[in-house]
């Protein structure tokens, strides 16, 4: 149950919150933005960020990085954190989380919009948005529910590899993929160990290609590809991929793809967010 809340409010930090300001003006081309960064370049700015937002003492649960062929804007909806018991409080002025089109390389592990999780001693959640380069706070998730999500997620340590060898772990694979789809939308999910089905697992990157649009009124069906790796040993957890996997699956094309994430008060905060299909174990 916490885990499926945990794996809930990764997806919400996806696709729910943005600041106008940090989007690309409207009209421009999609194209390399020249500031995409793998994991590696996008945490130190979201740190920076975090590091003084209410006394600091922040540490990392969670990270997912979101390219998007063209630009996509989701409207805010906090609506799904209120009915599992949590609430959002800004720090800045929000009104949808806007993805900018992207149409570089997709094997690089790099992405134009980075979403962060953090939590401190009262188990409060912080969001934090890496746009494009720049790093804002866009603010607390509380309430009981998403404490305990908070709780059952350690840390993301140090030593995990970046977004980039997580990709190069299943390189043959993607490299098949991306031939036949070269601008499919992707996401790159990192999560902190946590417990699911009696055993302890991760940290984890999850890895998802797919030919759905990041839109949340996204239908049909599309080509798929996700893996899960071991983001610290760099061993692959799982692979799959389809030809005709929903669009229309959830909120938005990123859903979380676990069982049991689907009935947690995590994978239900984590839904409004999501713009792609969650890559949550397969």
């Amino acid at each position: 149950m916490a885990v499926v809340v945990v794996l809930a409010i990764a997806v919400l930090l996806v696709a729910v919150f943005v600041v106008p300001l940090l989007t690309r003006s409207t009209g421009s081309s999609p194209g390399a933005t020249g500031t995409d960064l793998t994991y590696s370049g996008a945490r130190p700015v979201a740190d920076g960020a975090a590091s003084h937002f209410e006394g600091g003492g922040w540490t990392l649960l969670l990270a997912t990085g979101l390219v998007s062929p063209v630009s996509e804007s989701f409207p805010l909806n906090t609506t799904a954190l209120t009915s599992i018991g949590c609430a959002f409080t800004p720090a800045v002025v929000l009104t949808s989380l806007t993805v900018p089109g992207d149409t570089g390389n997709r094997s690089s592990g790099a992405s134009p919009a980075w979403e962060f999780g953090y939590s401190n001693s009262q188990d409060t959640i912080a969001l934090v948005s890496v746009i494009e380069g720049q790093g804002t706070v866009l603010g607390t998730v509380t309430g009981f529910t998403c404490a305990l999500a908070a709780q059952e997620v350690t840390p993301v340590p140090g030593n995990v590899m970046d977004s980039s060898r997580a990709v190069e772990a299943v390189a043959a694979e993607v490299q098949v993929f991306l031939s036949a789809h070269a601008n499919a939308s992707a996401d790159y999910a990192l999560l902190g160990a946590h417990a699911a089905g009696g055993h302890r697992l991760g940290p984890e990157w999850s890895i998802l290609y797919s030919t759905c649009p990041l839109s949340s009124s996204a239908s049909g069906t599309g080509a798929e590809f996700n893996a899960t790796v071991n983001a610290t040993s760099g061993a692959i957890v799982n692979t799959a991929t389809s030809p005709d996997a929903s669009c229309s699956s959830g909120t938005s094309v990123l859903t979380i793809r676990n069982a049991a994430a689907s009935e947690s008060p995590l994978a239900t905060a984590m839904s409004p967010v999501s713009a792609m299909r969650g890559v949550c174990r397969g």
